[in-house]
């Protein structure tokens, strides 16, 4: 039973949340970490940046990690390819973005879908 209650924790833990899903395009760069936290929500992870291993100082906030895209960020360097990510410079304001690759994939699908259906209507 504890076990089962763990796996169910653990799984909700690593989902993103809607209003992470529905707000990561409005962080921009320049924003304070205390605004992206106001608008994302507490992130499911925080990394320290150094500039001589990741070529900047600051740090990098995750949200929607699993034990999987944590365990991947500790072993290597660079934005996750699972969770949505925010690196912040040392004054804490936001240098870059990256969401998961899911989310690119699924948007690069969505206008490969939009352009055959433009083409199809053009084709009348």
């Amino acid at each position: 039973m504890r076990l089962a209650l763990l796996a169910a924790v653990l799984l909700l833990a690593s989902c993103a949340s809607q209003q992470v899903v529905e707000r990561f395009d409005l962080v921009s760069q320049g924003m304070t970490k205390d605004d992206v936290v106001g608008l994302l929500g507490e992130p499911s992870s925080t990394w320290r940046l150094e500039r001589a291993n990741d070529g900047v100082d600051g740090e990098r906030l995750q949200w929607g990690d699993g034990l999987s895209s944590m365990a991947s960020s500790a072993a290597f360097r660079g934005d996750p390819d699972r969770a949505y990510s925010v690196v912040f410079d040392a004054q804490g304001r936001v240098l870059s973005k990256t969401a998961p690759q899911w989310v690119e994939l699924e948007n690069a699908e969505t206008e490969a879908l939009r352009g055959r259906k433009r083409k199809r209507v053009g084709d009348w």
